[in-house]
């Protein structure tokens, strides 16, 4: 989702980021919206539920890449 730049993410955009199927994402989509760290945001969208969640991610990111 981070990878994507958007606030309002299509599950599909990021089964294609990730190269995963429909049914990978559709598991780890519904594990992630019942921890509450992520939710529904229209039809087949998700958006992170946490405020600035995607910055803690991001920035996460960065620091893996050392």
């Amino acid at each position: 989702m981070v990878k994507s730049k958007q606030h309002k993410v299509k599950s599909q955009v990021i089964g294609n980021l990730m190269e995963k199927g429909p049914n990978y994402i559709a598991v780890y989509r519904r594990k992630l919206i019942d921890d509450q760290i992520i939710k529904s945001n229209g039809y087949g969208y998700v958006s992170f539920l946490l405020p600035y969640f995607d910055k803690f991610v991001e920035q996460e990111m960065i620091l893996d890449e050392f």
